[in-house]
């Protein structure tokens, strides 16, 4: 087989929010059903997202390969491919799960004959041996992976809008309390000390609250 040709991020790509998600939308946008066509999921963890590689095709007729390329930011997490009409071509190969294990990375396959999204986890899918073969030795593996569910993920919910705090209707000052003054039977010293008290009685207490910018943790 040639060179296996590269997969890379296209320049204006689409992030996903999971791996399942960016690989079904890689899978269903490829249009050939007689080639097997793949490419790589990458994870970017900085970003918390992922993002399919353009797929490519590249087979011999019994195998494929593709060079998945890894910029810088990002790693693989898993790959993807087609899987044209054919016998068992709903399940993962023995070269599929060598992959897989390899890169001890999951895989993602589009089967033409049921048009069903599988996923091959290396670390939990189970394995079983063709028993079509006498042979133990010759016996090949294939597994059958799981089904993976391509409902759209959910939207994050929208931000909760707090409400805005009720504002206490203001307090009226209390009427001021005359002072008889009734010539000169109050003196002033008199006058004084009683307009001190009633002052003094309605006086509001404030209190001084200093607002600052929170510094970032």
């Amino acid at each position: 087989m040639a060179k296996p040709a590269p997969s890379k991020l296209a320049d204006a790509y689409q992030t996903y929010p999971t791996p399942s998600a960016a690989a079904v939308a890689a899978l269903r946008g490829i249009t050939s059903k007689t080639n097997e066509s793949g490419g790589g999921v990458l994870y970017n963890k900085e970003q918390n997202v992922y993002a399919a590689t353009e797929p490519v095709g590249q087979s011999d007729g019994a195998h494929f390969a593709a060079a998945v390329s890894v910029p810088q930011g990002w790693q693989l997490h898993s790959t993807y491919h087609t899987h044209p009409v054919g016998p068992r071509s709903t399940q993962f190969s023995d070269d599929d799960i060598n992959t897989a294990q390899q890169l001890k990375a999951p895989s993602y396959v589009l089967a033409r004959a049921d048009d069903k999204v599988r996923m091959f986890d290396p670390a939990s899918s189970k394995i079983s041996k063709d028993q079509s073969s006498g042979d133990m030795l010759a016996k090949t593996r294939f597994s059958n992976g799981s089904v993976v569910d391509e409902t759209p993920p959910a939207p994050p919910a929208p931000p909760a809008v707090a409400a805005a705090p009720t504002q206490a209707a203001p307090v009226a000052n209390p009427p001021a309390t005359p002072v008889p003054v009734t010539g000169s039977r109050i003196t002033m010293n008199d006058f004084a000390s009683k307009h001190r008290a009633q002052t003094t009685k309605y006086r509001h207490k404030i209190v001084h609250i200093k607002s600052g910018a929170r510094k970032r943790p």
